[in-house]
């Protein structure tokens, strides 16, 4: 079987539901984000003191060099894998929250990057661990369009489906639908209906746990910050969202993106934004941030609680 393409159909080959109904006691995943082979390389050409537009010129000429390293990346990502394996009992999955890779569609190191990543994982994750995959922006573009969509399902299988643990129902969700959709219109309105099936299915089932996986988070501190061109999503979409999961019973909602780690809450929901395996970004301190290093979240599930910790990659 393809271990980065069991998306199939909506849902995750090895974890269907019809196995995976009754609750058998506490479990196990790891939750990780943004091995995005290449960052860590590329953000030695910027500084922190550099405007936005003064750090995009100087990452487009980068680019267009094709100077991009990403050695760091796989150490980094081999020795969480080492610790994954490690786990006793093994965790039931890792799922991790997009931007696999850093050069985005198109651009001239993405396959290099991405059989590098692929081989990664081959080499080192114990076959017995699935390997739960999502699309970030920099899977799929910052303004995906139906190509990019149809070049990653071709890649890892669908870019939303469900999956289950032992009655605990995960919920895979494309954020990037919801940050921009300008060019996916009506892949943006099947995904949303799609969402409404499964969170109806959820609540008809009474699942011990609902639990989205996604890569953007909805917000990173407080319900209404503004939105800002990167890191969330906007005010009115995000609300929407928001009231729709917890009205429905999602308890928690784990994202990537941020490259630095945050805990949010909404009404009954956590939102668990946890920093990436590859390169860090400076804390805001203004927000009381702390320094983040590289690394992935532990969470245990148990029948009427989740726990979880970061854990830095040594």
């Amino acid at each position: 079987m393809n271990r980065f393409k069991r998306a199939i159909d909506h849902c995750y080959l090895g974890l269907e539901k019809e196995s995976n109904q009754i609750w058998k006691g506490p479990f196990s995943f790891v939750q990780a984000a943004d091995t995005q082979y290449g960052m860590i390389h590329q953000f030695q050409t910027i500084s922190y003191n550099n405007t936005f537009e003064e750090c995009r010129t100087r990452i487009e000429e980068y680019k267009r060099n094709a100077l991009s390293k990403w050695t760091e990346e796989i150490r980094l990502t081999k020795t969480a894998i080492e610790q994954w394996n490690r786990m006793r009992p093994r965790p039931r999955f890792v799922v991790l929250c997009g931007d696999l890779v850093n050069d985005f569609p198109g651009e001239p190191l993405r396959r290099k990057q991405l059989d590098d990543f692929k081989r990664t994982f081959v080499e080192n994750l114990d076959d017995s661990i699935p390997l739960v995959l999502l699309p970030g922006n920099h899977d799929i573009l910052d303004v995906p369009t139906s190509e990019s969509i149809e070049n990653y399902r071709q890649e890892f299988g669908d870019d939303y489906f469900a999956f289950w643990v032992d009655g605990v129902m995960f919920i895979v969700i494309n954020a990037q639908y919801y940050k921009d959709s300008s060019k996916v219109k009506q892949l943006a309105l099947i995904h949303e209906q799609w969402i409404d099936e499964k969170l109806l299915e959820a609540k008809q089932n009474q699942y011990k746990h609902i639990i989205i996986f996604q890569h953007i988070p909805w917000f990173i501190h407080d319900v209404d910050e503004p939105e800002d061109e990167i890191f969330n999503i906007a005010i009115e979409e995000r609300k929407r969202m928001l009231k729709k999961f917890n009205d429905n019973g999602v308890r928690a909602v784990f994202c990537g993106h941020y490259h630095r780690n945050s805990i949010a809450h909404y009404e009954d929901l956590e939102l668990i934004i946890t920093s990436a395996i590859g390169a860090q970004i400076p804390p805001l301190l203004e927000k009381n941030e702390e320094v983040s290093q590289s690394g992935y979240r532990i969470v245990k599930v148990d029948e009427d609680k989740l726990e979880h910790r970061y854990v830095n990659i040594e």
